[in-house]
């Protein structure tokens, strides 16, 4: 599981504070859709594998991790499509601070450390805005990079 978690906690660090601090671009957007496609990919392979080797069995709860990696996935190629068509949405839902809450809220679930539970997607969904705007304050804190300073 860390192998997943710590490349995204140390992307969405640096995409935070040195890329994203004044918004998203459609770069950054693109860049953040394939994030979200390479852990959905990595939690597909890790379930797959489980199977294969009789570890788990085919149950609801399986089928329901198989179908929100397939929407994590859908979720990365729609950013994907919207930043390279230009769309305004990919400024909003192709930011960071989105994708890797969902990563990192969904791969402890997939990697069989929290029970998908209705309690757990609830906690998930209300700790968003929180989450949300304690990142925005800390933004707001901190100093400008040196990098926007030598860009502009």
């Amino acid at each position: 599981m860390f192998w997943i978690i710590i490349p995204i906690w140390i992307n969405w660090f640096f995409a935070e504070f040195f890329q994203e601090k004044y918004g998203t671009s459609f770069g950054n957007a693109v860049s953040n859709g394939a994030i979200a496609i390479l852990a959905s990919v990595d939690w597909t392979r890790y379930m797959y594998r489980l199977l294969v080797d009789g570890i788990i069995r085919f149950t609801f709860g399986v089928f329901i991790k198989f179908l929100v990696a397939i929407a994590v996935l859908l979720f990365g190629v729609y950013i994907i499509i919207l930043g390279i068509r230009t769309n305004k949405m990919a400024h909003f839902i192709g930011k960071i601070r989105w994708v890797t809450y969902v990563l990192v809220m969904f791969t402890p679930v997939f990697y069989n450390i929290i029970k998908i539970e209705l309690d757990t997607v609830l906690a998930i969904v209300l700790f968003f805005p929180l989450y949300y705007w304690t990142i925005e304050f800390f933004d707001r804190m901190t100093p400008e990079p040196k990098v926007f300073r030598k860009e502009s």
